[in-house]
């Protein structure tokens, strides 16, 4: 993805939680996940970290309308998803979870999942300290930490 393509999303990312009520301090940065796959709009989340200790984690997660994050699982991570904005479509084991603002729902570690929004949402994502290398996607493609070309 080309650096001014993760500006604008960022951009993006910043509008949505603003529209959730949320405020993003200016010290916390804005990931742009694309997966290393090059199609944001259809795979990826915004992720802003807002803590990651030892012993929990809490994420602010975005989806645009139709963007999916892809099938994974965490040997480790226990998350809890919490609804702030919009829908979101979850699929957990094989099985299909609508879940709609104000609703949340507990993924245990192996369980394999993934999420996305037919008209965008904002998920407040809490769980066990984060690792990127406990991320473990069905697609052999995928790039946790994808590279950002220059303009």
């Amino acid at each position: 993805m080309k650096r001014s393509e993760v500006i604008a999303y960022q951009a993006g990312t910043r509008q949505q939680l603003g529209a959730a009520g949320l405020v993003l301090p200016d010290a916390l940065e804005i990931e742009i996940a694309d997966f290393g796959l090059d199609q944001f709009p259809l795979e990826g989340l915004g992720l802003v970290i807002r803590v990651n200790e030892p012993e929990y984690c809490s994420k602010w997660l975005t989806l645009l309308p139709g963007q999916e994050c892809p099938t994974h699982y965490h040997k480790i991570k226990k998350e809890t998803f919490f609804v702030l904005h919009g829908e979101v479509e979850l699929v957990v084991g094989g099985e299909a979870i609508a879940l709609k603002a104000g609703e949340r729902f507990t993924i245990r570690p192996g369980i394999r999942h993934s999420f996305g929004s037919p008209a965008g949402a904002v998920i407040e994502e809490v769980s066990t300290h984060d690792e990127n290398s406990d991320s473990y996607f069905d697609n052999p493609n995928v790039v946790r930490d994808s590279v950002i070309e220059e303009d």
